[in-house]
């Protein structure tokens, strides 16, 4: 959100967005008549801490948001990334679905969980012999998942959608291997396709009067067939963001569950970290000062983003987990843990919250610590020569 700021977008995204309130887990009987409310968080400690309310969007608006921009010069699209050669010395050679060619300094991919970057970089890393054996294994396919965005609700189905407001909800089976997580916000729009199953329609969901519930299959209707998808959710932390001329940021080089709601965060605070490292070097992008770049970004942000893998890790089994342990682990968080206890969790993840060292930085907000940022020395002398 400081990043947001900080380029100027905060306004925007609130108009695009519905302040979130609570997180609530429900179980279903065990005849699946009805559900029981497990746990009810509030997200206000959050705010308190981080200046910022837990605000939800839909993805297309994000997107079409940052889109608008972005000069449209600089987008070309239709191009996937088929091989890379690397050249040290004199760049590196892309070659594109498109059946062009692109000789380019760097090249950065940022094209997520299936990375044709990252895929024919470590191709040619394994020809090498440099790439650790971890990162040659596949993905862990975690669950299967539907998803999906449903069209504006009739507030005689969902009365819920009425007060302005968005929230999550997580439903657990009973003794199914099914959950539910729900993210209601009534201006959703959505992008996929896919066939769903009778019995995961008829999953209740906490969203309307105790009697009838409003079901998965009830959302699927008010939803546009090609906007529903039913996908595998995977992860997988890969040790090597970099080599030679070519750096992976976002799900190309850790793809999270989305629980947590972490993998877009890290993919933009990948982004900016890596965009502050390549800044102080642009003036003099020797191969040797690329390199220190990259090994600079992956420093910084190597174990943050780890940290924030294994808490959606977790986050999935809290919300969604089937086990006696994960029923364990709901009730000490929720039942026995003391609220300093999850604020001090909470100051601590909220302090990490870097800006773009080459723009004028914000003030920060919210009561909690914030972790010291490296400043730009080029920045620093560029705006002193500029004051003289």
């Amino acid at each position: 959100m400081p990043l947001l700021e900080q380029l100027g977008l905060l306004d925007e995204l609130k108009e695009i967005s519905l302040e979130g309130e609570n997180l609530s887990i429900y179980r279903e009987s065990p005849g699946g008549e009805s559900l029981e409310l497990l746990s009810k968080t509030n997200t206000s400690a959050l705010k308190e801490i981080s200046g910022y309310p837990s605000i939800i969007m839909s993805r297309p608006d994000l997107h079409a948001l940052l889109l608008s921009h972005v000069p449209s010069h600089k987008l070309h699209l239709g191009k996937r990334v088929l091989s890379i050669t690397q050249r040290s010395e004199n760049g590196v050679l892309v070659r594109t679905s498109d059946g062009s060619t692109h000789v380019c300094d760097i090249l950065v991919g940022s094209d997520g969980a299936y990375s044709g970057v990252r895929q024919s970089l470590y191709k040619l890393m394994k020809k090498e012999g440099c790439l650790p054996n971890s990162d040659g294994e596949e993905m862990k396919v975690c669950h299967m998942s539907i998803l999906g965005t449903s069209n504006s609700m009739d507030p005689n189905i969902v009365p819920l959608s009425k007060d302005g407001l968005s929230r999550c909800d997580a439903v657990l089976g009973y003794k199914k291997p099914h959950s539910s997580d729900s993210f209601r916000n009534s201006d959703w729009g959505s992008e996929s396709n896919g066939s769903i199953q009778e019995d995961w329609r008829a999953f209740k969901l906490p969203l309307g009067p105790d009697n009838p519930y409003v079901t998965v299959g009830d959302l699927i209707n008010s939803t546009e067939s090609d906007n529903v998808t039913k996908v595998m959710l995977e992860e997988k932390f890969y040790t090597t963001w970099h080599h030679g001329r070519t750096v992976l940021i976002g799900d190309a080089c850790h793809k999270m569950l989305p629980n947590a709601g972490r993998g877009a965060v890290n993919a933009m605070l990948d982004a900016v970290i890596l965009a502050n490292s390549l800044y102080e070097i642009a003036k003099d992008a020797t191969y040797s000062n690329i390199r220190s770049a990259f090994k600079e970004y992956y420093d910084e942000r190597f174990l943050h983003a780890k940290a924030d893998f294994e808490s959606s890790r977790k986050m999935a089994s809290i919300l969604s987990g089937q086990t006696w342990t994960d029923d364990i682990m709901r009730k000490v968080i929720f039942n026995f843990m003391p609220s300093a206890i999850m604020n001090k969790i909470l100051v601590k993840s909220l302090a990490y919250r870097p800006q773009a060292s080459f723009l004028p930085k914000i003030e920060y907000r919210g009561s909690g610590r914030v972790d010291p940022q490296k400043e730009s020395k080029r920045y620093l002398q560029e705006k002193a020569a500029a004051a003289i």
